[in-house]
């Protein structure tokens, strides 16, 4: 029988916007609003001052005052080259959360609480420390704040629960496309020798160490290597006093230095598949690695044309054509973020199966044309002032002003960079876009990154270039051995796994309890499960006061005594669940179809692939083991599920699964079964909806 349970109902708002314009009494002048209204002239904008000093051991200090609200910020940036992880990938976001867990002296409860008395903010991650709070608080909050800088626990206690943490959230990888798209990019731009190629998994969580913890910082945390922003109700004297009380001790150390070799780019356009077995679409990513650094003498320029291209709003080419004209999409865009190790170039678009090489077309049309053909004024002049607007609106926060001042010491600015910068913008042409174009557009080095069902996307993109598949993490892809699909069919596979799980005996059972435990989002929920074949199912969280119920013609979900009946294709998942009998789920006069797709790899297994559709119940896919005939996986379109565990019932010879693990749109989830009953008499009231 399969386990759906629809844990709780998303609501989503749409607000909309409208725009009034009055026109003067008497007017008859007509707006074209088939036109975006030109651009005005940029104002003049003047950027805040701010102020700077050094500590004797080497730590940067930039103050920018703003006396508008009692309120100070410290921003701490530890700027150490980019390292490699090896086999503790993760060990960085680790570290980032666990500096935030405790102090030698303080816990991680005593941390909230004195932050929360004071009603401040305090956040770490792998590179620094911010915090927040108003004036007065300021001392006692650079007193939690140096001690969070100077002595993190790293109790294995917390470390248990960050990793715990960490492993959950990996759970729910194979449901997130655009997760498995961006870890394939990570390796197709960088490879296994670069720290931006390395990429998370169970095996690297589960190798970090307390010692690798407090290696790292004892290394790399160190203070003539950071910078220390401070914002706010605040004076160059005040701040002066407070950096040497609180940060003059830390202990400056040499901090090793590491050099990478530039990526490789491709020679020719190639293909990485990720497979998504039933995905209905495909995450589309075109991509290669460049050097682009924010000190390049055309990063202005470089910008906007990523702008045009696809990064400028609906205005933007891939915006208009992917989706305006072709209507493949609701969104196409471009990104090149500067980096001085290395950068990436990627275009990318979640689009219908069935245009998923037409969508690749326009993206590679849209990439030659904007290297090959000069941008039009209109399109330069609108990017330009979009560009303007944005960096007028973030000077409102004097945060802005102390990362500028950091970035020009970080990145070897010169010192007018930002007190120049819409100059620069204005002082663009067509052919400054242009020469950036020819110089970062690189469609004879493109990789096509596609996420979806490998057997659509092979097919769709086989012209395009070389296919190598590969995993959720960004490893080559095992093969299945198509040898196992010699003399086989889908009513073979699925007659094999009746025998193996009991065969007729199952036509014996007409009812059936169940007790389980399933864990989601934090939570354990304790289950109860009660079958009358193909009749009526009820399933209870007592806990909760939940109940879902098929009684035999309707489905309802009772919460907390408020009856709601379901929609029908919600009703349809939960009659589904009455068939226990396995015959009942493939039977053909049940309404339906198996087809033997093909052989795919599932835990390193060569299996079966089973394609289920029935016209109520919708469409899934099973995977077999072919030599003990069980059923290992199935997705639907709620997930992913993993079945394992397989036991006897009581005396009989029927096999049920203990384990279930899976992935939904709520999130990762686990299912451990403590009993199960055949043939129970189960009171009528069950399945009665007060």
């Amino acid at each position: 029988m399969k386990n759906k349970f629809i844990l709780s109902i998303v609501l989503s708002m749409a607000f909309l916007f409208t725009q009034c314009t009055l026109v003067p009494s008497g007017s008859t002048s007509k707006l074209d609003r088939s036109k975006a209204p030109k651009a005005g002239e940029a104002r003049k904008v003047e950027i805040a001052n701010s102020k700077s000093f050094t500590l004797d051991n080497g730590l940067e200090v930039f103050v920018v005052e703003n006396h508008k609200i009692p309120q100070v910020s410290y921003s701490l940036v530890v700027d150490y080259d980019p390292i490699m992880e090896g086999k503790r990938v993760g060990m960085l976001n680790m570290f980032g959360s666990m500096l935030r867990r405790g102090t030698e002296t303080r816990s991680k409860e005593k941390l909230d609480e004195e932050i929360d008395f004071m009603g401040a903010n305090l956040i770490t991650y792998s590179r620094g420390v911010y915090a927040s709070s108003l004036k007065r608080h300021s001392d006692n909050l650079l007193s939690i704040f140096s001690d969070v800088l100077y002595n993190p626990s790293f109790s294995e206690e917390e470390l248990t629960k960050v990793r715990n943490e960490s492993l959950s959230n990996l759970q729910s990888l194979p449901s997130s496309p655009d997760e498995i798209a961006s870890n394939v990019v990570a390796k197709v731009n960088y490879g296994n020798n670069h720290p931006y190629g390395e990429v998370e998994t169970e095996a690297t969580l589960n190798t970090v160490k307390n010692e690798d913890l407090k290696d790292f910082h004892q290394t790399y945390f160190r203070p003539n290597v950071s910078y220390l922003a401070i914002v706010g109700d605040i004076t160059l004297e005040e701040a002066k006093k407070q950096a040497e009380k609180y940060f003059a001790k830390w202990e400056k150390k040499e901090v090793p230095t590491i050099k990478y070799d530039a990526p490789k780019t491709v020679e020719k356009p190639q293909v990485a598949i990720s497979n998504r077995a039933g995905a209905v679409q495909t995450v589309i990513n075109v991509t290669y690695p460049v050097f682009y650094p924010l000190n390049s003498d055309d990063y202005v320029a470089a910008r906007l044309m990523n702008g045009i291209l696809g990064n400028s709003g609906f205005g933007a080419r891939l915006i208009q054509n992917l989706r305006e004209d072709k209507a493949y999409t609701y969104g196409a865009y471009s990104s090149l973020n500067p980096d001085d190790i290395s950068s990436s170039f990627k275009m990318s678009a979640s689009v219908r199966n069935e245009v998923t090489d037409s969508a690749v077309v326009q993206f590679l049309y849209e990439l030659k044309r904007i290297k090959d053909e000069p941008v039009t004024q209109v399109e330069l002049d609108r990017v330009k002032a979009s560009a303007i607007g944005s960096f007028v609106r973030s000077l409102e926060s004097p945060q802005t002003v102390a990362n500028f001042a950091i970035n020009i010491a970080r990145y070897d600015l010169p010192s007018d960079f930002y007190s120049n910068y819409i100059q620069k913008i204005n002082a663009l042409t067509v052919q400054d876009i242009q020469n950036a174009a020819k110089k970062y557009i690189k469609p004879e080095n493109i990789t096509i990154v596609a996420v979806g069902d490998q057997s659509i996307l092979i097919e769709k993109l086989a012209p395009f270039g070389n296919i190598q598949v590969y995993d959720a993490f960004g490893e080559m892809a095992a093969q299945a051995d198509q040898r196992i699909l010699i003399g086989m069919t889908a009513d073979k596979v699925i007659q094999n796994y009746i025998d193996k799980i009991g065969g007729k005996k199952w036509n014996e059972v007409t009812s059936m309890e169940k007790a389980q435990t399933m864990s989601i989002a934090g939570m354990q929920m304790e289950q109860k499960i009660y079958v009358q074949n193909q009749q009526k199912v009820a399933l209870e969280v007592p806990k909760m006061g939940m109940k879902q119920i098929y009684d035999g013609k309707k489905a309802y979900l009772v919460m907390q005594g408020n009856k709601q009946e379901l929609p029908a294709e919600q009703a349809n998942s939960i009659k589904e669940q009455t068939f226990i009998n396995p015959y009942s789920q493939y039977d053909k006069s049940n309404g339906y179809t198996i087809e033997l797709v093909g052989a795919q790899v599932v835990e390193d297994k060569s299996v079966f692939e089973i394609k289920i559709t029935h016209k109520d119940y919708g469409e899934r896919l099973q995977y077999f083991d072919p030599k003990t005939g069980l059923l290992l996986k199935e997705v639907s379109p709620e997930g992913e599920m993993t079945i394992k565990d397989y036991r006897k019932v009581g005396t009989t010879n029927l096999l049920v699964p203990y384990k279930m693990e899976g992935n939904s749109p709520q999130g990762a989830y686990k299912i451990d079964v403590q009993e199960v009953e055949f043939n129970p008499t189960i009171d009528a009231k069950v399945f009665i909806v007060e």
